[in-house]
């Protein structure tokens, strides 16, 4: 579903451009086998055997809510979900006709439909060995509309709850952002969803009308992405899909905004929201930029070079009191409508002063324009960009050319190769100069259709303008002359230049022990902290460090908020230059604190130059100077402005439900008002004191190692650990309801644990159970009593608590609320029921063609290191986890099911709607 304000800027992705010479479309990729059926259907086909028999197969029928008529809303996606009730012949239905053939939803087959389109998924659980039933259930899908109006009745109230667990505030804001974006358009009344009336009085006559209207093959795209022969499947796709004849498609101009050439004001607001700013959008139409040539590609260009040119003034402003912020985004809607959108964050009731603001940089723009200064940043980056992809070679893996392929089909473009993409974008810059970028930017800020939003926060009571202020505003400002932008940040202060301090007399490394199987080593050095050294290398050739303490921050000794404050800012603190230093020497690390652990951690290039600096920066986190006093002071007064927010009582309910407290006491006024920089610098050198564990993923000299280590590392001062200690759900049965909700909704929330020890064999098999889980509360919830539509059952092994944790959550209908639970109490205590040799079997081959992927990855394995050294201080979980599969076995995972959700630990939190709530 378009957004508002989606950013189309992202990270100047480059576009396949060309110069401006030829109108010719662009090459596909050769690696890309299209065809077009003798009925209209195209396909897009690429082989790739990377991943043996895998196949994953995605069907776009380009229509979706927006294509609805008047008395059509909301059948778009009903009619999603009615085709997995055709039956296409058969006595079950297609859902019915897949699960057997042993596809889970979610994980083989899936659906989903947006404004404009409707896709469905097919990745077949046995791969390539079924390409002729995937390609058979998939036109079914789209072709057999045999369900009828029982099956309507049956889905009817699954939709019913996909719509009320949709709701919320997020929801709320984002349907009064479309409305007023798109004003005038069909796109305020046709959300993908609809509306609770339209859901309940859709009839079967509608969707059928749809389906045939819209469900036609020349309307359709199939992309397939697998280990496959292509001419072999040309043959398959032809006998599964041509037997469907073409028909002749609606004009689609309702997908376009119609322009009234007028300034339109709203107002955005709702009592639960935080949003505060003023925006300013420009509508028109730009076919140009939309089409599939070269020209248009160069059109794009100079839409993004503009865009992020505009954006990057805007940011270089001064601001005053009162704007927090300018930022500027583009969406694309429809073939051809654009919105650009400039918004200015607001502090407090500052409206009227942002808007000024916003207006007076927009007119700044208008009467001085970017400089040849901006044109070369912009040039810049793209030519960097475009440098290092031809840098890469041009390979992608399988889920690179799935999702490939998938933007082809709904941006309706080609898949290009990337250097044939980069030489065109150097191609086509050449031909941008400043004039094109000022005459774009004129452009769009001439368009006399415009959207006035002021959005503000809870029920805060903010003076609209009329459209005749907003005028008189803008031509008062017009009429003066505006000094020229910046055009360059602010030059700050001189930075005081940093030297780093002597480290003293060196440590030493007083024993190591090998692990030759797993390539670890383990140092233990003079200080007493220890280093575990995998002697391979991290993603893309990188090393990989992190350092990690027993320094948590729930202690009964000091409140959490300020040891995860102490945490942070004694992290960011240190000598005048250190920030500057570490910068330049790409030498910043990132801090991660929990309950009962700290970590520090970066990656760096492998080098060992590098990886020194890297270790000097964290030396100066752990001996450095004391905590900053502006970085305090700073710190201290953004949690005094937000201190008197309103607390989520959910979330304190939450707590207080599980662990029998609330674990969590947020800072009120006075402590922080009395809080001291002192008191946070005693915390953070208590914090450092804990000995430290370094873990080092890296491919190098050991003696080039030792000499830094013992430089950076072994003579850092360590004491006595002052550990963490997480917080644990109390055992028993317990339940809470509290009334605040403002939708007619219950959101039931339930957690339970049973002990049990960590080991990877176990951890895989709570994992499988999960799955299983979720299937049959999802088959009983939904399938069967058509009761929830958004159910998530999670649950894992923990390692730092030993406990298998599980939390469901879903949303329903109040008045089904109990009913409801008592069914998926049921569902869970009779999983082990389900548990037989066949589903044993599929998981286990589902758990090795994971593995395949796994044991190769990087991340997985420094992420198996980590568990195994903290589980048994040695690593044998990576010399024994090529065995995961074989610990899935029938009579480990039955009597386990039983303790996924156990009835004596079950606590439960229900969010009813309010006694006043609509």
């Amino acid at each position: 579903m378009n957004k508002l304000l989606a950013g189309l800027l992202g990270p100047l992705l480059l576009c396949a451009c060309a110069s401006p010479v030829t109108q010719e479309p662009l090459p596909w990729a050769p690696q890309v086998v299209r065809g077009q059926l003798a009925n209209g259907l195209e396909y897009r086909l690429v082989q790739d055997s990377t991943q043996t028999g895998r196949l994953d197969l995605r069907l776009t029928v380009r229509a979706g809510s927006v294509d609805e008529d008047d008395d059509q809303v909301g059948v778009a996606h009903m009619l999603e979900h009615l085709t997995f009730r055709s039956r296409a012949g058969q006595a079950s239905d297609l859902r019915a006709q897949m699960t057997a053939l042993g596809w889970v939803q979610g994980r083989n087959y899936n659906a989903m439909t947006s404004y404009d389109r409707t896709q469905y998924l097919l990745s077949p659980m046995a791969g390539t060995t079924q390409t002729p039933i995937a390609l058979e259930k998939l036109a079914q899908l789209v072709f057999a509309g045999d369900y009828n109006a029982a099956d309507l009745e049956r889905e009817r109230p699954i939709v019913i709850e996909e719509w009320r667990g949709g709701l919320g505030v997020a929801q709320r804001m984002n349907d009064q952002r479309a409305a007023t974006q798109r004003v005038g358009s069909r796109y305020p009344q046709h959300r993908t969803i609809g509306n609770e009336t339209a859901i309940r009085e859709a009839s079967l006559g509608a969707l059928q009308r749809f389906q045939q209207r819209w469900y036609v093959p020349n309307n359709m795209v199939l992309s397939v992405v697998g280990d496959f022969e292509p001419q072999q499947l040309t043959q398959q796709i032809q006998q599964a899909f041509g037997a469907p004849a073409a028909k002749a498609l609606p004009e689609r101009e309702h997908r376009e905004l119609p322009l009234d050439n007028q300034l339109k004001i709203f107002r955005l607001q709702d009592p639960q929201t935080g949003s505060n700013q003023v925006s300013l959008l420009f509508r028109l139409h730009e076919p140009d930029s939309r089409g599939i040539t070269a020209e248009a590609s160069r059109e794009r260009l100079v839409d993004r070079m503009a865009l992020s040119a505009l954006l990057a003034q805007l940011r270089r402003q001064p601001l005053p009191t009162g704007v927090r912020s300018l930022t500027a985004q583009k969406t694309l809607i429809g073939d051809y409508s654009s919105v650009l959108g400039v918004a200015a964050g607001v502090d407090g009731a500052h409206h009227d002063d942002a808007l000024k603001q916003l207006l007076t940089e927009l007119e700044r723009v208008r009467q001085h324009g970017l400089t040849a200064q901006d044109l070369d940043r912009e040039r810049s980056k793209i030519r960097l960009l475009a440098d290092a992809m031809l840098a890469k070679d041009e390979s992608r893996t399988f889920e690179q050319w799935v999702t490939s392929l998938n933007d082809a089909a709904v941006q309706n473009r080609p898949v290009v190769a990337p250097h044939q993409i980069a030489q065109r974008t150097l191609n086509a810059l050449d031909t941008i100069d400043l004039a094109a970028l000022n005459a774009r930017l004129n452009r769009w800020l001439n368009s006399p259709d415009q959207v006035l939003q002021f959005t503000a926060p809870g029920n805060r009571v903010v003076r609209l303008p009329t459209v005749d202020d907003v005028q008189q505003l803008r031509a008062s400002i017009a009429h003066s002359s505006l000094a020229a932008p910046q055009s360059a940040p602010p030059v700050a202060p001189p930075a005081a230049t940093f030297t780093l301090p002597s480290a003293g007399a060196p440590g030493s490394v007083l024993g190591k022990r090998s692990f030759t199987a797993e390539q670890v080593e383990h140092w233990q050095l003079s200080n007493g902290d220890r280093l575990v050294w995998l002697r391979r290398n991290a993603e893309d050739g990188q090393w990989r460090l992190q350092a990690e303490s027993s320094a948590g921050y729930e202690r009964r000794d000091v409140p959490a908020w300020r040891l995860q404050m102490a945490a942070q800012l004694g992290n960011q603190s240190g000598a005048p230059g250190l920030e500057a230093w570490r910068k330049q020497h790409k030498a910043t690390l990132s801090l991660e604190q929990s309950a009962t652990r700290l970590q520090l951690s970066a990656r760096s290039n492998a080098s060992i130059v590098a990886l020194t600096t890297l270790l000097q920066s964290y030396r100066q986190s752990q001996v450095g100077a004391p905590i900053d006093d502006e970085l305090f002071s700073a710190a201290r007064d953004d949690l005094l402005t937000r201190v008197s927010t309103r607390p989520d009582a959910i979330a304190a309910a939450r707590r207080e439900l599980r662990y029998g407290v609330d674990t969590w006491q947020a800072p009120d006024q006075h402590a922080l008002e009395a809080l001291q920089s002192s008191t946070l610098n005693e915390d953070w050198q208590q914090l450092t004191q804990a000995p430290v564990t370094y873990y080092l993923m890296a491919d190098m000299d050991p003696a080039h190692l030792a000499k830094a280590v013992g430089e950076q590392l072994a003579n850092i001062p360590r004491g006595v650990a002052q550990p963490g200690r997480p917080a644990l759900q109390k055992p028993g049965q317990r339940r809470a309801d509290i009334a605040v909700a403002l939708e007619p909704r219950v959101v039931l929330e339930a957690n339970s644990f049973s002990e049990q020890p960590w080991t990877p064999e176990a951890a895989a098999r709570v994992a499988a159970l999960r799955e299983l889980a979720n299937q049959q509360l999802k088959q009983r919830l939904r399938g069967e009593a058509s009761g929830v539509y958004r159910l998530r059952f999670d649950s894992e092994l923990n390692p730092d608590t030993q406990r298998i944790e599980s939390q469901l959550s879903f949303t329903c209908d109040p008045q089904r609320a109990d009913e409801l639970w008592a069914l998926a109490q049921q569902t869970l205590a009779q999983l082990g029921r389900s548990v037989d040799a066949k589903w044993v079997a599929d998981e286990r081959m589902e758990l090795r063609r994971q593995e395949r992927k796994r044991l190769p990855d990087p991340t997985t394995q420094w992420r198996r290191l980590l568990l195994s050294e903290r589980q048994w201080q040695d690593p044998r979980y990576l010399s024994r986890q090529t065995r995961l599969p074989d610990g899935l076995r029938l009579e480990l995972l039955k009597p386990l099911a039983s303790q996924l959700f156990p009835a004596n630990n079950q606590v439960l939190l229900r969010v009813l709607p309010k006694v006043d709530a609509p």
